[in-house]
């Protein structure tokens, strides 16, 4: 069995911010799950996930998500969905840290 409190996993550094993996990969076959901390005016590089979606569930701060050409606000309380193969990159807009789980 694996049961961890978040702030029992520390932060490691990642371009545009940090994150906590929750759920070591070791652990899984094909799931990833972290906890990502952009700060404010930092952004996650685009990138693309050739082989899995992901999914954000954003639970403090606001920012514009972009999947491919397209961009949306996003705040605390929203989910995101990224289909495998398209670029796709967040950008913290306000004074707070943008929090969200990041699971793909």
């Amino acid at each position: 069995m694996y049961a961890k409190k978040f702030e029992d996993i520390e932060f490691e550094s990642q371009e545009g911010g940090e994150y906590k993996r929750l759920v070591p990969s070791e652990m899984t076959e094909h799931l990833s799950v972290s906890l990502v901390k952009v700060p404010k005016g930092s952004a996650t590089p685009k990138h693309v996930h050739e082989d899995n979606e992901q999914i954000y569930i954003i639970l403090k701060g606001s920012g514009v998500m972009q999947i491919n050409d397209q961009e949306e606000k996003v705040s605390g309380g929203m989910v995101t969905y990224t289909p495998k193969r398209s670029t796709q990159g967040i950008k913290n807009t306000e004074e707070d840290d943008l929090i969200y789980i990041a699971v793909s």
